[in-house]
């Protein structure tokens, strides 16, 4: 990763960030992504400055202006096998007390990617495989960093079963709050979610 925005100070690393979408790579030339402007993950760090905490922030490839945080350190990388790892070593070198995960990490990636520009003259089968969940690993590796989860859908139901999904996917995850948001509602001018947190508030 790439560290940039690096400033030095006393005060531990209170707050992990992860940001942005991540990328897999088909060929050298070509990449699979989602949808994620970066914008979400940069007005939580730039919050989280204003509160006077220490942020390290993960990002993957975006346009959000995270060169213009003052007090955030900020690791960039591109795919999901990256973002992983270097979550897990800040977990290991700062002991974070908070990780707060809205980067919009692929569930998919190929599972092979080849070398060079493949040939646009045939068709292309290409299988897809799980990624590793990175809110599972630090679960596993560091239990006691506290998590912000964050779920991304397409559209809400009615209001009674995206509660229910939102609490559900909260205790799966073993995460104290969790994001709930709908990205066919998200525009320019609004991005309504819903919060829950693990003493049942909504």
């Amino acid at each position: 990763g790439h560290v940039t925005g690096v400033q030095t100070c006393a005060l531990p690393i209170s707050v992990l960030v992860t940001a942005g979408p991540t990328r897999a790579y088909l060929d050298n030339v070509r990449y699979l992504s989602n949808y994620s402007s970066g914008q979400l993950g940069f007005e939580i760090c730039r919050a989280l400055e204003k509160k006077g905490l220490r942020v390290i922030a993960v990002v993957g490839p975006c346009d959000a202006p995270f060169d213009q945080l003052k007090k955030t350190q900020v690791v960039t990388v591109q795919t999901v096998k990256e973002m992983s790892r270097e979550v897990k070593k800040i977990c290991q070198q700062h002991s974070p007390q908070v990780a707060v995960l809205s980067a919009a990490v692929l569930d998919f990636e190929p599972k092979k990617t080849l070398k060079g520009k493949v040939s646009s003259k045939e068709s292309w089968k290409i299988e897809l495989v799980p990624t590793p969940k990175i809110i599972d690993e630090i679960t596993r590796d560091f239990p006691e960093v506290k998590k912000v989860a964050f779920k991304l859908e397409w559209k809400a139901k009615n209001l009674k079963q995206t509660k229910s999904f939102g609490q559900k996917t909260m205790n799966d995850k073993k995460s104290q709050a969790l994001c709930l948001n709908y990205l066919s509602e998200i525009d320019a001018l609004k991005h309504p979610a819903f919060f829950f947190t693990e003493d049942g508030k909504v």
